[in-house]
């Protein structure tokens, strides 16, 4: 139960053909793996969360961040176990906004050798989240931090490899917003055409281990725009626009045009 995204992942429920970058390379979505847990309600509208699960595998992180490590559940290692929990709030008093945040922390070295040695790999990822729906609008911020611990003996095995260097620190976080036009110029309309924009910030390199150099190219500002389109609500088609930034090196635009439909 982690950011905005991974529970509510289809696509008619975000912006744009592709999740936000944030909520793939430092929240690690889609996002499963065993385990069992308590979920509940302890007051009108602030709701709770929390799950045991296995950790992840810290021998697939990369330089791109955890992400790699998801286990998925298909023969997943579990020698090392973590722990999820979440908090949500939506205020009965303010109708549309939801506010919360969750928080991973598990050790990913599951017993394992890098090089011969044993890794403390304790890892660890917090966000914090706000959504607002009022009439047509749609507005929804997320920040997210993570901590790999021994990020040194991983990036000794991760720069072996051919899969660079891991960030002892990461971050990112997105802000984005769309509107309904639709009823505007169709009043009694249930159809659904909102353009959007998206901002997001974020490294996976936020800072190097000892005696490793950083990878200024981790180091990205994305902008998006785009629109969403709904004959009905369980179909939508899309177009986006996504501009790429980064520190070092050059990433490419891109252009998507997608179709994407739940039953």
């Amino acid at each position: 139960p982690m950011g905005l995204v991974n529970r509510i992942h289809e696509p008619p429920f975000f912006f744009g053909n592709q999740r936000p970058v944030v909520e793939q390379r430092i929240i690690p979505s889609t996002w499963s793996e065993i385990g069992a847990g308590l979920f509940g309600e302890l007051l009108p509208g602030l709701t709770y969360t929390t799950y045991v699960v296995n950790g992840l595998n810290a021998k697939n992180f990369t330089s791109d961040g955890i992400r790699s490590g998801r286990q998925d559940g298909s023969l997943a290692q579990a020698e090392s176990l973590a722990y999820v929990g979440r908090m949500d709030y939506a205020p009965d008093a303010l109708p549309g906004v939801m506010v919360g945040g969750s928080a991973y922390v598990g050790d990913s070295g599951q017993n394992q050798l890098f090089n011969g040695l044993k890794a403390n790999a304790l890892t660890q990822l917090y966000e914090a989240h706000l959504q607002w729906k009022y009439r047509g609008l749609e507005f929804r911020t997320l920040g997210s931090f993570g901590h790999v611990g021994d990020a040194a003996t991983l990036s000794a095995f991760s720069t072996a490899n051919g899969t660079g260097v891991i960030g002892s620190e990461n971050y990112g976080w997105y802000s984005e917003a769309g509107y309904d036009i639709l009823p505007h110029i169709l009043p009694d309309t249930t159809q659904y055409l909102a353009p959007f924009f998206r901002y997001e910030r974020m490294d996976t390199i936020a800072k190097a281990p000892a005696g490793y150099a950083d990878d200024l190219s981790k180091d990205l500002e994305i902008f998006q725009v785009g629109m969403n389109y709904k004959p009905i609500p369980n179909v939508v088609i899309k177009a986006d626009y996504r501009n790429f930034k980064q520190k070092a090196g050059i990433a490419p635009d891109d252009f998507n045009l997608g179709l994407g439909f739940i039953f």
